[in-house]
């Protein structure tokens, strides 16, 4: 990974990780279970990922090294936060005995394990109402930013999005198909995992002064980027291990699920996850606010990752 591309990452990370350990501490308070249950998962580790799209499509890379103060782009941040907070209820609920039934998530116990069934699906229930509220926050001058951004969100994790895509892999897993299985997989990828990813840069893109100029590429680039996360995914599914994964390998098989590697085989899998690299490449190439060492090197990065 470039040096340059490295520092922006590592930079992204504790700029979120610093707004989140102070933000959290009233957000949380007085602590009661749900609360420890809530904190515990969107605490448990991670990279950080849809939060740095979130920040790095609003900031350039030169603009966001010298970042500092949180107070300055406070609505950054809370679009940030209401990213990670979906982000995280997914986890919970995909871990659920009903779902995938898995008991590690990034290394430790899932918050059902931890805790029990019913606290983990209101720690999720409240992580899910808790994002929209913090876009409730959003400080801006422009009166659709807020309306818009929820929005956006709605459209990433809602009934069209998110949930639609876990709905599908749920029935594609019951019930196979054995048709047009190339369509149901993009199908199923593209709002289960794509469409929060998509959501996350449009939420920092939108908080943007130039935003309508940048988002039909952005969206196009980030579209690409959700694809290149999912067959990466299922990559690492197949040939990562517990420690590096952080979560149990080789469930997607076992349970039948429609995957990449699963309908193309490895090479071939292999060979779509980098002609995805390059697609993206392309396309921001064109755009110069994009045209930078974020948007660049990131396809890379995600198809060389570990977990």
């Amino acid at each position: 990974m470039p040096t340059h591309l490295s520092n922006i990452l590592k930079k992204s990370k504790q700029l979120f990780d610093s707004f989140f350990e102070s933000y959290t501490k009233e957000l949380f308070s007085p602590k009661t279970r749900i609360t420890d249950a809530c904190m515990y998962s969107l605490s448990a580790g991670g990279k950080r990922i849809r939060p740095i799209f979130v920040i790095n499509s609003f900031f350039n890379p030169e603009d966001l090294l010298k970042e500092s103060d949180h107070k300055k782009h406070k609505s950054v941040y809370l679009a940030s936060l209401a990213v990670e907070c979906i982000h995280t209820y997914s986890l919970i609920h995909d871990d659920l005995p009903a779902m995938d039934n898995d008991d590690t998530r990034r290394g430790l116990p899932t918050c059902h394990i931890q805790f029990d069934e019913a606290t983990a699906i209101l720690a999720g229930d409240t992580l899910n109402s808790l994002s929209f509220y913090l876009l409730s926050l959003l400080d801006s001058k422009d009166p659709n930013t807020i309306r818009d951004s929820i929005q956006i969100l709605h459209q990433g994790a809602g009934i069209r999005g998110m949930i639609l895509g876990q709905m599908e892999d749920i029935e594609e897993e019951k019930n196979p198909s054995y048709k047009d299985l190339e369509s149901k997989l993009t199908s199923i990828h593209e709002k289960k995992t794509g469409a929060l990813i998509e959501a996350s840069f449009r939420l920092g893109n939108r908080l943007r002064p130039d935003w309508k100029e940048r988002e039909a590429v952005l969206s196009s680039y980030a579209k690409e980027i959700g694809l290149l996360f999912q067959i990466t995914d299922d990559i690492l599914d197949v040939e990562g291990n517990l420690q590096e994964l952080g979560k149990t390998p080789g469930k997607d098989a076992k349970a039948g699920k429609l995957t990449y590697p699963g309908l193309y085989g490895m090479n071939t899998a292999k060979k779509l996850r980098d002609e995805s690299v390059e697609k993206a490449i392309t396309l921001v190439s064109a755009l110069p606010s994009l045209n930078n060492e974020f948007f660049l090197g990131l396809p890379k990065y995600i198809a060389e990752r570990k977990n």
